[in-house]
């Protein structure tokens, strides 16, 4: 009976020691028990949360509604961080596969002669812009010497190389001057100067029985005499709603009146969208504003999507598969609202940059007395230098070709 007692003791404290030996084990070694891969799946998992929740209650404290506000941000992180950004990535990288990069980067924008200010950084930006087929993000390289504390004229060579090693350049005198020109080519606000082209004459000239004749405004040029305009032989306007522009949008300070004004008149109307859009999502959300402003008004001629920020193409991190999309789901989302799109652009971009992929309607800018554009257009815009009775300076002429 002593015996079988020791045996008994002897294996107590064997256990008591295998336990001792395996509790400091689990803490010191947590990886043998499948703890610590454990921890480390959690961590991952809830990570993005605890950014989301710390996001929500900064917002709470400035707002000081600290509930409400962590739900909105909490759902508004998790939604962008795995459904928005997750898909943009996604389809950008299909599209990125499927596309070939059979094409030379190109100049949308060139000034052969620039002239820059004395002593200040020469940005060859302010001079050019530019694009490519497929790379978002083309290499600009300037291949020469310029002083830019000396007075005088510059030869150098522009380069652009895209990912698949293609390149194109040109030459370009740079002219440095102690003062240089100001630029008037955009902001402000006042009249335009005074036309040169008669709205008579243009009506002589390209007014048919297959045609219509009319002008397109905003609000440059200011309070407009519709009743004036009707009299002197237009027959339509198209004017600016608003627009999208670096990041804000806004209605043409005029436009309630011009076409309040143009429809009592009874002049036809179309209204066109100063489009600056970085992204189809841009574009969608333009659609939505647009249609705000529009109120369900009743429009002749189609929605007319006008981009033109070429100079700083480069700055929307965009290739041209992009920026045809971004019309594409303009004008699917005018469509789907009942309303009828079209393009806004001159001859050099519809035959370097737009593809219009689903043909529709071209309103075409050329300013010369008969055009080279070989392609089909329902609108032309021949002047940007025409004087109309009822408008104080000048104003572009347009011509309306009939359907048979």
């Amino acid at each position: 009976m002593d015996i079988l007692k020791k045996v008994l003791a002897t294996l107590g404290e064997i256990l008591l020691v295998v336990g001792f030996v395996g509790a400091v084990l689990f803490f010191l070694f947590p990886d043998m028990f499948g703890r610590g891969k454990e921890e480390e799946e959690v961590v991952t998992i809830t990570e993005p949360i605890t950014h989301a929740t710390t996001e929500a209650t900064t917002k709470a404290t400035t707002e000081e509604e600290t509930t409400e506000a962590t739900t909105e941000a909490t759902t508004e992180a998790t939604t962008e961080a795995t459904t928005e950004e997750k898909t943009e990535a996604v389809e950008k990288a299909k599209t990125d596969s499927n596309l070939k990069d059979e094409k030379a980067p190109f100049f949308m924008i060139f000034n052969a002669s620039p002239t820059a200010p004395l002593g200040e950084v020469f940005d060859i930006h302010k001079y050019v812009g530019y694009a490519d087929d497929v790379d978002r993000d083309v290499d600009i390289k300037v291949d020469g010497n310029i002083d830019i504390f000396t007075e005088g004229t510059y030869p150098v060579r522009v380069i652009l190389t895209d990912d698949a090693g293609h390149t194109t350049s040109k030459d370009m005198e740079v002219q440095i001057e102690e003062k240089a020109p100001s630029d008037n080519s955009g902001g402000g606000g006042g009249s335009v100067p005074a036309g040169g082209e008669d709205f008579s004459k243009f009506i002589e000239t390209y007014k048919t029985d297959k045609t219509s004749v009319g002008i397109d405004i905003s609000r440059w040029q200011e309070t407009v005499d519709f009743e004036k305009v009707k009299a002197a032989g237009c027959e339509f306007v198209y004017m600016r709603l608003g627009g999208y522009d670096e990041g804000e949008y806004y209605t043409d300070r005029y436009y309630k009146q011009n076409i309040a004004g143009a429809k009592a008149a009874g002049l036809k109307v179309g209204v066109y969208w100063h489009a600056e859009d970085g992204s189809p999502e841009e574009a969608a959300a333009s659609v939505k504003y647009l249609m705000g402003v529009l109120d369900d008004e009743t429009l002749d001629l189609p929605i007319a999507y006008d981009w033109e920020d070429w100079n700083n193409f480069e700055d929307y991190g965009m290739n041209l598969y992009d920026i045809n999309k971004c019309y594409e789901a303009f004008a699917n989302g005018v469509e789907a609202r009942g309303y009828s799109a079209c393009l806004y652009s001159s001859k050099n971009f519809l035959e370097n940059t737009w593809t219009n992929e689903s043909d529709r309607p071209i309103w075409l800018a050329h300013y010369v007395s008969s055009t080279g554009y070989t392609g089909k257009y329902f609108m032309w815009q021949h002047s940007s230098n025409g004087r109309i009775d009822g408008i104080n300076g000048a104003v572009d002429l347009d011509v309306l070709y009939l359907e048979d």
